[in-house]
């Protein structure tokens, strides 16, 4: 581990309009309902792509997604706290008004494996704020358990980090998996492709390094004519 938010902020730009100021607000919001969030003493975790980079590299986001510890009373009371987010930064989280506007998902625990998500989070300094990231092996079991094409590719970014336990995310879907076992399926699906692009790039770093030490190799710098040489009578 050791990743920063402040990757994540260095990508929150619109590529095809960069006066667009939509996608950098994405940290101010999220400083808005975390702090919402702790005022009111909930337990939670951030889950989405916010997360990730504590994990892997980081890449462009443009949602915020949270699960907390609801019960009848806190669910209520957490709706209102999405309301208010949406409705301070509403020229950046309407739909009617942005094309792509920030999203914001802050649901309850699904299930009893959520809950340890949430007893088991890492606090780290994000955006600027003390926050809640899940683990790596809960990122990595919620994106097994997904059917989000975007998620596998999540998924085995994760593997290739080398910064998740495998056998841990294996028995939290032997917890939780279906009786046709799809979680399990796509965590070894995720595990080849992060085997193999692990192995295109070894390969690809071999090859280069054994054209560097071919004796025949003439950099192409010694291609170029030299300018004393052209000054010389």
């Amino acid at each position: 581990m050791g990743g920063s938010s402040a990757d994540i902020e260095a990508l929150l730009v619109d590529v095809n309009d960069p006066s667009n100021p939509t996608p950098g607000m994405l940290p101010a919001i999220f400083r808005d309902i975390l702090g919402r969030l702790d005022a009111a003493g909930l337990a939670y975790a951030v889950v989405g792509r916010v997360a990730l980079k504590l994990y892997e590299q980081a890449r462009f986001v443009h949602a915020i997604e949270i699960v907390a510890d609801l019960d009848a009373s806190g669910g209520a009371y957490a709706a209102d706290v999405a309301r208010a987010t949406r409705a301070r930064f509403a020229a950046h989280m309407d739909p009617r008004l942005r094309v792509r506007p920030i999203e914001l998902t802050l649901r309850p625990c699904a299930c009893a494996t959520e809950v340890g998500l949430l007893a088991e989070a890492i606090a780290r300094p994000w955006f600027g704020v003390p926050a809640r990231l899940a683990s790596a092996e809960h990122l990595l079991w919620l994106r097994c358990r997904s059917e989000a094409i975007d998620h596998h590719a999540d998924a085995s970014a994760l593997i290739a980090g080398g910064t998740v336990d495998l056998y841990r995310v294996l028995d939290l879907l032997r917890e939780t998996d279906d009786i046709e076992e799809t979680g399990q399926a796509r965590l070894r699906l995720a595990i080849g492709d992060a085997v193999l692009s692990a192995t295109s790039s070894f390969s690809r770093f071999m090859a280069e390094r054994r054209t560097r030490l071919d004796p025949t190799y003439v950099p192409v710098w010694r291609w170029l004519p030299d300018d004393r040489d052209e000054a010389k009578p």
